[in-house]
């Protein structure tokens, strides 16, 4: 039989083949770039978002002995060499080059006091350390003065008889430093104590670009530190930079000094696939810096006083984390795709049967001709490759034309697409053909399934059930980024849907003939009939059934995701604010300040509260106290996933009323150290913390907001707990005056910063997206599957309709037909989708998508899922409707011949 003829004369479902082949290898090779670029924008997100100080690799040596001084920036470049002659392929590999490189050298000495001034009285506390960074001269511009020379040596020093041949630095420091720590140009500073050294300040800078990487590295050279001593004193720190000549002069002797290598790490090059490689790389450097600080060492007297190299870098534990979130949003890739390949294969399943059952008339005859069974299947195997060959093609290159790096996958789904394709048209026909003349009708009389198929499907039954079990009870394997995703998580949702599919085809004849029942006693025979041959179909029913029930379930299942996500992203956004909004500030907020925030637009209720650490007794022992009005606090956050215990019930003042942790609750009254002494009565014990406004479970006071006054004191703020709607951060800081040290956090800002959590939208939207997918692969099931079976109903309602059969009363029965299929499979779906998240929930943690929070149940609201199931249901039997209607317009001449 020549193929070329059979694609001729079956054009029709040769051509919807084809179309169907493209589109699944179109999907099966596409969403798998689509899914790696947008893992790649996560980590990259994520990079970008940390500074490069976190990011880059660092490696730090703290000189001790005098053989480690480095006094020339050669002697830099030479350690350098030698550190990335050390570096393994993948993190050379992803090392930045040319521009926007931030890889230098640095020399900083740390902890230098300012003892005094030459020629002026010292403000107060100050710290100045020195620094060399190499390549900083074309990173900076000097707004007043010169760049700093080489160093010197002063006899004797105005005002500081002590001081005799001394040494002077040359120094520049930020303008900004300048004006903060009233250092102008021309200013010589005192530096350390037990061994001074003079500091000359010669010019103020600022940097070219303050946002560049190389500034993330050396923050402390263009931005003051402030920082409180446990007097309630301010001290300033700023680093000066000085010359390249001043190498030599920094030494061991007379500064703490430590010497850095900054290695700059290019985030674009760093993606989901390199990855491990990335931190298996920074595993092996490690390794290299201990063998290369162990052969160092080569003297005895060198080991007391020996410092080695040290590395200093996040970018493996970014990495890490970034895997972990990885590992489950693959694996809910690989349900949302592996649900797609099984509804894409089933549908181009149910093309093959169609174009074969066309063929069936001239295949069965050319079997009684004598033609073996080896010639049948090399001619359909032939057509069946013919039409889904270039078609695969076409789709594998039209994938090429969607973002995202090319895997694997992508090279496999469309091999696997053409071998599943016609192994299936294979294996078919020699089944169908394996005997001449062999004509049966199943709907007529049954096959009673053998007692191998029955215990077969018993296995696979059992089999799904235990995993799910295990799954749940065993949880999921540890070491996910090393090992990969766990088999089990892979396998129970598969055999999950098989076993559905299994119950669903062995109880779909039963329901149907109690309604066939019921309508056999009705007077209309349409229902009879079309139920009749809804449940006699059983040729054409395994394989919608098959293509149905995943779907749906994924689609279901996602909906469950998707609305779990949604409602665990505000419980965290809640627990983060504590309100609608929230102003703190470790100390006292100024009066009016809060006058000014109760009158910010959209502000309704303010709720003062006070935060800070207290001393229980006379001892050292410590415990958070948390001074609010409890009641006051339930009425703004009622209705809002937060809840709030009742108050302690209240006692006559002086006596002050406490709730306490399960830690203190041995404490029955007792004296804290706050802002006065306080004797507390405890009246409670409170579990589980205060979410929203402590984080902590135990060591926690909760007291009345007027405690301090009871006590003899006034009542302190320092939170502001607000509810109202439409507040806007910005407008909050405004009334707060913009200070730093006042921070405001809003529900919306909290919610819109977990809502960015890295790959939660990419879930999201491939959900989304397959869901569409599938409800269009569903339309195509329900209309292919009676397209298969288009001849016999065309013929038995011809029969029918010269009987007094309407059009309309066809057309009914056609619908009748395939309704109670889509139907029962639908809630088969609904079922499965919404018992995954249960089965599957210890092995996909979605708490990294919502704020790291726990979560302990999925939202199994049924409204969604049962409204995505009826319309998807709904998709289906619009596609019944469609092949009905085209159905209507064929004569009763165009089917039946003379002599029927």
């Amino acid at each position: 039989m020549n193929p070329f003829v059979l694609l001729r004369v079956h054009r029709g479902p040769a051509a919807l083949l084809a179309l169907l082949a493209l589109s699944a290898s179109l999907l099966v090779a596409g969403l798998p770039r689509g899914f790696e670029a947008s893992y790649d924008e996560a980590l990259h997100g994520i990079m970008h978002d940390s500074p490069a100080s976190l990011t880059d690799v660092v490696v730090r040596l703290q000189p001790r002995l005098e053989e480690q001084n480095l006094t020339s920036e050669a002697r830099f470049r030479d350690k350098d060499k030698n550190l990335r002659a050390g570096l393994p392929p993948a993190l050379t590999s992803v090392l930045s080059s040319g521009e926007g490189d931030d890889s230098h050298f640095a020399a900083k000495t740390y902890g230098t006091p300012v003892a005094d001034r030459v020629g002026s009285p010292q403000p107060g506390a100050q710290f100045v350390d020195l620094a060399w960074l190499s390549g900083v001269d074309k990173r900076v511009r000097y707004v007043e003065g010169s760049a700093p020379g080489p160093p010197a040596t002063v006899a004797s020093v105005p005002g500081h008889p002590t001081l005799k041949d001394i040494k002077r630095f040359d120094v520049a420091i930020a303008r900004s430093a300048s004006a903060r720590m009233a250092i102008p140009v021309g200013t010589t500073l005192v530096l350390g104590n037990s061994h001074p050294a003079l500091a000359r300040v010669t010019g103020l800078f600022e940097p070219v670009a303050p946002a560049d990487a190389f500034w993330a590295h050396n923050l402390d050279t263009i931005q003051v530190t402030a920082r409180r001593t446990p007097a309630d004193t301010e001290e300033l720190h700023i680093t000066a930079l000085t010359s390249e000549s001043g190498l030599a002069q920094l030494n061991t002797a007379d500064r703490d000094l430590k010497y850095s290598w900054v290695i700059g790490i290019s985030t674009p090059s760093v993606d989901a696939r390199n990855a491990p490689d990335v931190i298996q790389g920074l595993d092996e450097f490690q390794s290299f810096l201990v063998r290369t600080n162990a052969g160092s060492v080569t003297d005895y007297r060198l080991v007391a006083g020996f410092a080695g190299l040290q590395l200093d870098t996040a970018l493996g534990r970014i990495l890490t984390d970034f895997l972990k979130r990885l590992a489950t949003a693959q694996a809910l890739m690989f349900l949302i795709l592996g649900g797609l390949v099984v509804v894409a294969a089933g549908v181009l399943a149910l093309a093959v049967q169609l174009m074969t059952e066309r063929m069936r008339p001239a295949l069965t005859l050319a079997r009684a001709r004598g033609a073996s069974m080896e010639e049948l299947v090399r001619a359909v195997v032939s057509t069946v490759t013919l039409v889904v060959v270039p078609a695969v093609l076409a789709g594998y290159g039209l994938s090429y034309l969607l973002p995202g790096p090319v895997t694997r996958i992508v090279h496999a789904a469309p091999l696997l697409i053409v071998v599943s394709t016609v192994a299936f048209a294979a294996v078919r026909v020699a089944f169908v053909h394996r005997r001449p003349l062999q004509e049966r009708r199943e709907d007529v009389a049954a096959r009673r399934p053998s007692p191998r198929r029955t215990m077969l499907e018993v296995v696979v039954v059992a089999l799904a059930l235990g995993g799910a079990f295990l799954l749940r009870s065993r949880g999921l394997t540890t070491g996910v980024a090393a090992l990969g995703s766990d088999p089990f998580l892979m396998f129970v949702p598969a055999a999950l849907t098989v076993s559905v599919a299994l119950i669903t085809l062995r109880c779909y004849p039963y329901p149907l003939r109690l309604i066939v029942w019921l309508a056999a006693r009705a007077r209309p025979a349409v229902p009879f009939v079309g139920l009749t041959l809804a449940a006699r179909a059983r040729s054409v029913t395994a394989l919608p059934v098959l293509i149905l029930l995943p779907a749906l379930a994924v689609s279901v299942y996602g909906s469950v995701v998707g609305a779990t996500l949604d409602s665990t992203q505000r419980r965290a956004a809640w627990m983060a604010t504590g309100a609608a909004a929230r102003v703190d500030r470790a100390a006292e907020l100024p009066p009016d300040v809060v006058e000014k925030i109760r009158r910010v637009p959209g502000v309704r209720t303010v709720v003062p509260a006070d935060r800070g650490v207290a001393q229980i007794g006379l001892s050292g022992r410590t415990a958070i106290v948390l001074a609010v009005d409890l009641d006051a606090y339930r009425r703004i956050v009622a209705g809002t996933p937060l809840s709030v215990p009742p108050s302690a019930p209240d006692l006559p003042p002086p006596a002050i009323p406490v709730l306490v942790s399960p830690g203190l609750a041995n404490l029955t009254t007792f004296d804290i150290g706050w802002h006065v002494r306080m004797n507390l009565t405890k009246k409670g014990v409170i579990t589980g913390g205060l979410a929203g406004l402590t984080f902590a479970e135990d060591k926690l006071i909760v007291m009345p907001y007027d405690s301090s006054k009871r006590a003899g004191a006034r009542t302190y703020t320092n939170t502001l707990l607000i509810e109202g709607d439409g507040i806007d951060g910005a407008a909050l800081r405004a009334a707060a005056g913009n200070r730093p040290d006042i921070h405001v956090s809003t529900f919306d800002e909290a919610l819109a910063k977990v809502n960015r959590s890295p790959l939660a939208s990419t879930i999201k939207n491939s959900f989304m997206l397959v869901t569409i997918a599938l409800a269009v692969y569903a339309l195509l099931t329900v209309m292919i599957a009676l397209v298969v079976g288009a001849a016999e109903r065309a013929r038995a309602l011809s029969f029918l309709r010269t009987l007094g059969l309407s059009e309309r009363q066809a057309a009914g029965l056609t619908m009748l037909e395939i309704t109670p299929l889509i139907v029962l499979t639908a809630c088969a779906g609904l079922l499965l989708g919404i018992g995954l998240p249960p089965a599957l929930g210890p092995g996909l943690d979605l708490g990294i998508y919502a704020g790291d929070l726990s979560i302990q149940a999925y939202e199994l609201s049924l409204t969604t899922p049962m409204l995505l199931a009826a319309g998807l249901a709904a998709v289906a039997v619009a596609g019944a409707f469609l092949h009905a209607v085209i159905g209507r317009r064929r004569s009763l001449g165009s089917i039946l011949r003379v002599g029927d």
